[in-house]
């Protein structure tokens, strides 16, 4: 049996994808996530970015319109909102505030596009949010999402403490320096609440004695990273977590492409021969599997996002070479990839690209070096450009 030839990026579908994103209205779908809208732009200049078109298809004016919007969404005493969906203006006032508080996950997105679009961050009120920053550490080392008040709010999230780890990081320039006057949060503590969310089976959960995920461990990692822990200092084990990351890719099956409930009806009523076929791997001339994507834990499909997740973490640890890299690429080529452009989550018939998915899909190929795409630094999840575009800032280079 001769293997089918592989399929290619195409980028100009996946450009034009990108660029209804940004410029036009999306689905009402995405109504829900209205008071998300930091985080969706932040993917779709990310994205265009990756592909090298942000400064070729998009407008001076454009990118000067979408720096000034940012800005317009950060807060008085720092931070930014999610969305101007809670922005008060000049009716903002102290009983209000609490409808309208910074947030941590809008922050890092705001940041991280801006230097995508190539602003100097001169107008992030940078002494004011890393205070926020620090201010939002639990006495545990995990961080909140917002804060209320004085109050430290939101789930106990491994996102949050990479999210402070990023913006650390970037706002306070080359290792640490910046910002010496404002209170730093206490590195230890999360690196040692990092330690204690690795599982018996060495992936990472979001907190102690929780199941192992896929995206939660990415985001220890990035921070351990960012922080300059990643080793044994930071985990229990990093040959145990490579091995647990490696054993996440799956070969794809017939059934994997099936509506749920066709499959529990073959299942149930089908014939042997049915049910065989619907488990069938097609390997390669070499004998591997031709599609392989990742799951973030066990017994779970194989989803367009876990290609990022693990292969980023495996590439933080210069171990991406283990996985079966052209099965992966494969599977997202030619299973989740849209005809409209941009990513399914699933490769199941009827499926429509989402934002999200479309990023990391194009993120995972970034990492495995595809033509066309430019490289991604793991960690950041941003442009080897843009990083070392930041990196070239006076103020971060000198560790201001």
């Amino acid at each position: 049996m001769t293997t089918p030839p592989s399929a290619s990026l195409d980028k100009p579908r996946h450009v034009r994808y990108w660029l209804r994103c940004l410029k036009s209205c999306l689905p009402e779908e995405y109504t829900a996530t209205d008071l998300n809208r930091m985080t969706l732009g932040c993917f779709c200049v990310a994205a265009l970015d990756l592909l090298g078109e942000l400064q070729f298809l998009t407008s001076p004016e454009d990118r000067k319109g979408w720096i000034e919007w940012i800005y317009r969404n950060q807060l008085p005493t720092g931070g930014f909102r999610g969305s101007p969906a809670t922005d008060f203006g000049e009716k903002r006032n102290e009983t209000n505030a609490v409808w309208d508080p910074p947030n941590l996950p809008a922050s890092f997105f705001a940041v991280a596009t801006l230097v995508n679009l190539g602003d100097d961050l001169g107008g992030v009120k940078r002494r004011e949010l890393l205070e926020l920053v620090t201010r939002m550490q639990r006495g545990d080392g995990s961080f909140g999402e917002s804060l209320v008040g004085e109050e430290v709010v939101g789930a106990t999230d491994m996102r949050f403490v990479y999210m402070a780890a990023a913006l650390r990081w970037m706002l306070r320039g080359r290792e640490g320096r910046g910002c010496e006057d404002v209170k730093d949060f206490d590195v230890d503590r999360t690196v040692a609440y990092i330690k204690s969310a690795q599982s018996y089976d060495f992936g990472v959960s979001e907190k102690m004695f929780g199941e192992s995920h896929a995206g939660m461990t990415y985001c220890a990692v990035a921070t351990l990273s960012l922080l300059g822990h990643l080793d044994e200092s930071g985990l229990q084990s990093v040959e145990g977590l490579t091995r647990w990351l490696v054993h996440r890719q799956v070969p794809f099956e017939k059934k994997d492409e099936m509506d749920e409930d066709d499959w529990q009806y073959i299942q149930k009523y089908g014939t042997e021969e049915e049910k065989a076929d619907g488990t069938k791997v097609e390997l390669g001339t070499d004998g591997r599997p031709i599609w392989g994507g990742f799951h973030g834990r066990c017994n779970k499909k194989a989803d367009t996002c876990y290609s990022f997740w693990i292969g980023a973490s495996l590439d933080m640890l210069k171990k991406l070479y283990l996985i079966d890299i052209n099965a992966n690429r494969r599977f997202l080529l030619e299973k989740t990839r849209h005809i409209i452009g941009g990513f399914m989550k699933l490769p199941q018939p009827g499926g429509s690209p989402d934002i999200l998915h479309s990023f990391l899909g194009l993120a995972a190929l970034a990492l495995m070096r595809e033509e066309g795409v430019n490289r991604l630094d793991a960690a950041l999840c941003i442009s080897m450009q843009a990083k070392e575009r930041l990196m070239a800032l006076e103020w971060w280079a000198e560790g201001r």
